[in-house]
């Protein structure tokens, strides 16, 4: 006997292709949330763009870290004479549409506060006038009790079930489902069509990451990272191949009962999970529980191993993983992720270098200065000295054209394979002496002479002067502040009126 729960499930079942049928010209659309990237649904669409009778123009597309390629939509509209791509975070395929097209619109943005101040224009609690028409997204197919689970992409579901017009989910067979957390999953009754995908043809590109070997430079960085990590450390990684290298020294050093709170789960995190280093044991939030909230699963078997119905691991939504507060309530949080270019005043960039697009802020901004800011906590922003042009990634000022993804005053920890330096409580005169001292060592010279012409270093101040943390330049080490919180609210100082001093606990 059907249930009326399944009947639901079976009345709202659709084809692409009738999807692509629905959609009219001038229609926007979201392409999915990174992880459930929408594939059936936007090759459709493809299909139906032209200028000729009963096809579709004016069509714009806002994508979000779209991982999985479509080179459909530049074969057939190369220029995007009928269709627009907004992308606000770009890998290689778009970035190359980008490049060679002049071609995609691009705007900075960051998870979690970003995707909410981009979207705020698009949500309205009553569904028609919502701004977005669709909402192509990837999820699991739904339980008994009509319940999809959002999987790889939890992370901006919630905000885009409130945008759209309508909504289109496309059900995967590989998708495992992911213990929350919260807003992991999204009832029938929210949707108003899905459709199958055939996971053989529209499988996600696949990546051999246990094959990945660190580079040189990456295992230097890495080890330099190590001299600031400690037992019981709480790990956020970035993307990239330096997670490999991270975990790798992380294993050498023996930590242990490692926590995991992250944006990305990557392979460096899941290597991680596997070694038996991770318990969670001692997070004092989500205590037990490797927290994540989107994943690119390109190796499809071992993701979803991983995490079907794990109940070691916990997907949030990213208003949760990218919370300013909640990051800076999490005690000895460590964040490594990959920067562009330092200057010598502490700015970073991550998105947009030199009039180019490069990705985007992503949660770079979050982890790093926010991390920085819980009790015991380090945000890391690390790098090789040069980059693969060969042109040094610390330069005097960031050039023009570029984006300022940490502004100076919240840089923390900086580091090359050539060291590992921390900026907070620097003056300018000292910072610009620290990173110089990390740069690659015939980019010095240079770097020495641009900042004293420009006022950063002082004309006869010497080098050898820079403070050393730990050292005798009257700088603690990173164990004397382990349990140091910049103050905020009531705190004056690690000072708080209720409980008395806390920092030297």
């Amino acid at each position: 006997m059907t249930t009326p729960v399944q009947q639901k499930i079976h009345d709202k079942k659709r084809t692409a292709e009738q999807i692509a049928d629905m959609v009219k010209s001038g229609d926007w659309i979201n392409h999915g949330s990174p992880g459930a990237d929408s594939t059936v649904c936007t090759e459709a669409v493809a299909k139906r763009l032209g200028g000729g009778a009963g096809q579709l123009k004016d069509i714009e597309f806002w994508m979000y870290a779209m991982f999985y390629p479509h080179p459909e939509l530049q074969q057939i509209d190369p220029h995007q004479e009928y269709h627009c791509i907004h992308e606000f975070f770009f890998f290689p395929w778009n970035r190359k549409a980008r490049d060679t097209n002049n071609v995609t619109d691009w705007a900075q943005w960051g998870w979690a506060y970003g995707m909410n101040t981009h979207h705020y224009r698009f949500v309205n609690a009553v569904k028609e006038k919502r701004g977005l028409d669709w909402w192509f997204n990837a999820a699991t197919a739904p339980d008994e009790h009509g319940y999809f689970n959002m999987s790889y992409g939890t992370n901006n579901c919630n905000i885009y079930r409130q945008t759209a017009k309508k909504i289109v989910f496309e059900v995967r067979s590989d998708y495992p489902w992911a213990e929350g957390g919260r807003f992991n999953t999204i009832n029938i009754d929210d949707i108003d069509y899905w459709v199958e995908v055939d996971c053989a043809k529209y499988k996600w590109p696949q990546i051999n990451e246990k094959a990945i070997k660190a580079k040189p430079e990456e295992d230097a960085i890495a080890k330099h990272v190590m001299t600031i990590m400690r037992d019981r450390d709480i790990v956020q990684l970035g993307i990239g191949s330096l997670p490999s290298a991270c975990v790798a020294a992380m294993a050498t050093a023996g930590f242990q009962d490692l926590g995991i709170h992250t944006e990305m789960l990557n392979f460096g995190l899941i290597k991680l999970i596997e070694s038996g280093q991770v318990t969670n044991a001692y997070k004092n939030l989500d205590r037990g529980k490797s927290v994540w909230t989107f994943a690119f699963p390109v190796d499809v078997e071992w993701y979803y191993n991983t995490i079907h119905h794990n109940q070691a691991m916990a997907v949030y939504d990213i208003n949760y993983t990218n919370n300013f507060d909640i990051l800076r309530r999490i005690d000895n949080m460590i964040a490594i992720d990959n920067c562009v270019a330092v200057d010598l005043l502490g700015q970073q960039c991550t998105g947009f270098y030199e009039k180019r697009p490069i990705s985007s802020t992503g949660g770079y901004f979050q982890f790093v200065t926010f991390c920085a800011q819980s009790r015991g906590g380090r945000g890391v922003a690390s790098m090789t000295a040069r980059s693969k042009h060969g042109t040094s990634r610390i330069v005097p000022f960031l050039p023009e054209g570029s984006s300022v993804d940490v502004p100076a005053q919240f840089a923390n920890y900086v580091c090359t394979e050539y060291g590992i330096v921390n900026l907070r409580g620097l003056s300018g005169y000292e910072r610009a002496a620290a990173l110089i001292s990390i740069a690659h060592p015939d980019d010095r010279e240079w770097l020495g002479k641009e900042a004293r012409e420009n006022g950063l270093l002082a004309p006869k101040f010497p080098v050898s002067m820079l403070p050393k943390e730990g050292g005798a330049r009257r700088y603690p080490s990173y164990d004397d502040r382990r349990k140091y919180k910049i103050p905020m609210g009531g705190e004056i100082w690690g000072f708080d009126w209720d409980q008395g001093y806390q920092s030297a606990k």
